[in-house]
């Protein structure tokens, strides 16, 4: 007997046509969201931002391979270095914070930005006090034109950056969006020139970092309030009520860890002071 296999079905031209339209439908109108995808976004954000080894590991890679290049003079291992950097999340999470009117959820996102701001200054003046830098030449003009450009790219990259978070269709342009995002050039670029004594070229890059970090804010903060992040703010509420529970836990954790510690000092004190006065009663 023969055996007959069967035969794939084939989409028809008529139904490739309604999955052609139920696309254009689903992602056609650039300012609609799904619920669903808007409190994926918020528990991504809220989760990518946390301070954590991997997050500082990737920092200080970001840091020392963007500085070398720096100090290197070599454009494609600065970009590379801004691949590798995470900063950008905790900064939109600023952003979604500020569309909701969630205050509460700026402590930890604010104080991470600086740490991360404090460090990658600190360690790129110690590279550069190791290294040394001569006849600084970088591709960064000192005039004002300069820090009003950066400031526009920023916004755009906020939005940008945004965008491929919320909409996932898109998020093969965070890469390029990482690049554009001028965050930690400008950092390392204060390290190098404090470690040169260039205490004017610093204060230069330091006003450019800022109009960077302002301009993500407010482009980033333009979109969460068009695709009317503001609806959500239960579940932002919820997570940075999540957090403080698992700091809370960790602070009581180390306390706990604290008082063991002591007590076990105290216990052992104890055993050498019974062993010296028992040896002073053999005497």
């Amino acid at each position: 007997m023969k055996k007959y296999r069967k035969r794939k079905k084939t989409s028809s031209p008529k139904d490739n046509l309604k999955k052609i339209e139920k696309h254009i439908q689903e992602n056609g109108a650039i300012l609609t969201i799904k619920t669903s995808e808007k409190y994926k976004t918020i528990d991504e954000l809220f989760v990518q931002s946390q301070p954590s080894s991997v997050y500082y590991t990737l920092l200080i890679l970001s840091i020392f391979i963007v500085t070398c290049g720096l100090l290197l003079q070599n454009a494609p291992i600065v970009i590379g270095g801004m691949l590798v950097t995470p900063v950008l999340t905790p900064i939109l999470v600023v952003s979604l914070a500020i569309s909701v009117a969630e205050l509460n959820a700026l402590k930890n996102p604010l104080f991470l930005i600086l740490r991360s701001t404090l460090i990658i200054i600190g360690v790129s003046t110690i590279i550069t006090l190791i290294f040394g830098m001569e006849n600084l030449q970088h591709t960064f003009v000192n005039d004002l034109r300069t820090a009003i450009l950066y400031f526009i790219v920023a916004v755009a990259s906020g939005v940008a950056a945004t965008f491929a978070w919320v909409r996932k269709e898109v998020s093969d342009i965070l890469p390029g969006v990482s690049i554009a995002v001028s965050l930690v050039p400008p950092l390392s670029l204060i390290g190098i020139n404090l470690g040169i004594l260039q205490f004017e070229s610093a204060r230069f890059y330091l006003m450019i970092y800022l109009l960077n970090l302002f301009g993500i804010i407010a482009g980033s903060l333009i979109i969460f309030s068009l695709l009317k992040f503001k609806k959500s703010k239960v579940l932002v509420t919820q997570n940075v009520k999540a957090i403080e529970e698992i700091e809370k836990k960790r602070a009581a954790k180390i306390k706990a860890k604290k008082a063991m510690a002591k007590m076990d000092q105290v216990k052992k004190n104890i055993e050498e002071t019974i062993a010296i006065e028992k040896e002073k009663t053999d005497d």
